[in-house]
């Protein structure tokens, strides 16, 4: 089912609901925010809050500028929803724009949340989280590639080929700490808003495409939108194959063991629970 055209024309005034995509960078939204896009009726969220703060530093975004962006994501089917994916590094300059002041994203999250949910009549709220390790692994090689995902499929073919980089495992473990806050910062927030925030992992998104999008179509729902569809279609690949990813994370964790003493197994137990997901 091909996604609706963006609305030409909105009024911002005429926005009453949002959907509100948070996540950070390599952790399956780009698919989560296709998948919400061929729901219909939820509008197409991107990352329209990226590069908010004009320059020179001097010139403040306002309340006004994050409307204009939210509304970019507004399709045909429904003029009156806006769009947006947030990532947890955008949050303070968002936050500053809403508010006039800079804080921490531990703290500016929530406060664009609570502006959300006093601005717009209906708010469908979406937290993606995914393991740290794995998270770590798929930023060093989209930025080595130069790869961050594929529409063909025939690319699954050549992505099944050996991914080798320089370094590799310390870049893992440069990576590892911001992985770690910004997810930590996402189960913490959500939390905080567990009656309004459907919480989902990479693991839940990329292996059940049919759950997942009953889940989103039923949140929506909740949430007072008139969703169109309760499945999703899907067009983009993994940009490695599934078996040199393993290869990759388990030399990592080797390598991790043998510079820190730290044990495979204790990291492992850091993925994030998926039996206490449900709505």
């Amino acid at each position: 089912m091909p996604q609706s055209d963006p609305a030409p024309g909105t009024s911002l005034e005429d926005l009453n609901s949002l959907t509100l995509v948070l996540s950070s960078a390599r952790s399956g939204s780009t698919l989560l925010c296709h998948d919400i896009a061929s729901l219909g009726g939820l509008g197409m969220p991107k990352e329209y809050l990226r590069g908010l703060r004009t320059e020179p530093r001097a010139t403040t975004a306002t309340e006004t500028d994050v409307m204009e962006r939210v509304a970019m994501g507004v399709r045909e089917d429904a003029p009156n929803v806006a769009s947006v994916k947030l990532m947890v590094p955008q949050t303070p300059v968002t936050y500053e724009a809403l508010y006039g002041k800079r804080i921490p994203s531990i703290e500016a999250l929530p406060g664009v949340i609570t502006w959300a949910k006093e601005r717009f009549e209906h708010l469908f709220v979406v937290f993606l989280v995914r393991n740290a390790i794995d998270q770590a692994i798929s930023r060093v090689v989209a930025d080595a590639t130069g790869v961050f995902h594929s529409s063909n499929k025939e690319f699954g073919e050549v992505a099944s080929a050996p991914v080798e980089i320089p370094d590799i495992n310390q870049r893992i473990l440069d990576n590892l700490g911001r992985v770690v806050r910004d997810r930590n910062i996402m189960l913490e927030v959500h939390a905080q808003f567990a009656d309004i925030g459907l919480l989902l992992t990479y693991d839940e998104l990329s292996r059940q495409p049919a759950e997942i999008a009953s889940k989103l179509a039923a949140h929506a729902r909740k949430a007072g939108i008139d969703v169109q569809r309760d499945t999703s279609t899907r067009k983009l690949e993994k940009v490695i194959s599934a078996e040199r990813s393993t290869e990759i994370r388990e030399n990592f964790l080797e390598y991790l063991k043998n510079e820190t003493g730290v044990v495979p197994g204790d990291l492992d137990a850091s993925r994030p629970r998926t039996d206490t997901l449900d709505d």
